[in-house]
């Protein structure tokens, strides 16, 4: 039994398509069942909030102690502690502190209001890096240089 070319190019198309399908469905699966991406303090309360099923409205950030941390350290600047003002969905406003004993890391939350008292906070996100595309700003670095 022999195939023509029809039906051969035919199937082919088909099992392209079954593959971009296929990629395209795993490539949303793997992105809906990353953890999320924390990278500011907000997104840290925000997730604690969300844990623990708190729903909300806002959240704002008043004055850190001590507010003359010396940035120039990096994570080795702290202890700091952060005030925390939520408003929650129903308009209530709640306040709190939000403690880090480094500034980027081992954080916790405190609203008396909500019944968190050290609530420990996820670590930040460290920004990913590609090394293709770590390789790439190199190559062109090179070549404008």
């Amino acid at each position: 039994m022999e195939l023509s070319r029809k039906r051969i190019l035919r199937i082919a198309v088909f099992v392209a398509a079954v593959c971009a399908v296929g990629c395209t469905a795993t490539f949303w699966a793997f992105t809906a069942l990353r953890p999320p991406t924390i990278r500011t303090y907000g997104d840290q309360v925000a997730y604690a909030l969300r844990a623990e099923g708190i729903r909300y409205q806002r959240i704002t950030f008043g004055e850190m102690w001590p507010d003359n941390v010396n940035r120039q350290y990096g994570e080795q600047a702290g202890p700091i502690s952060i005030a925390v003002y939520v408003t929650l969905e129903n308009g209530r406003n709640v306040n709190g502190w939000m403690e880090c004993r480094w500034i980027d890391e081992d954080c916790t939350l405190s609203i008396a209001d909500l019944g968190l008292r050290r609530t420990p906070l996820p670590a930040l996100s460290k920004p990913q890096v590609w090394p293709w595309l770590e390789w790439a700003e190199r190559a062109l670095a090179t070549v404008w240089n």
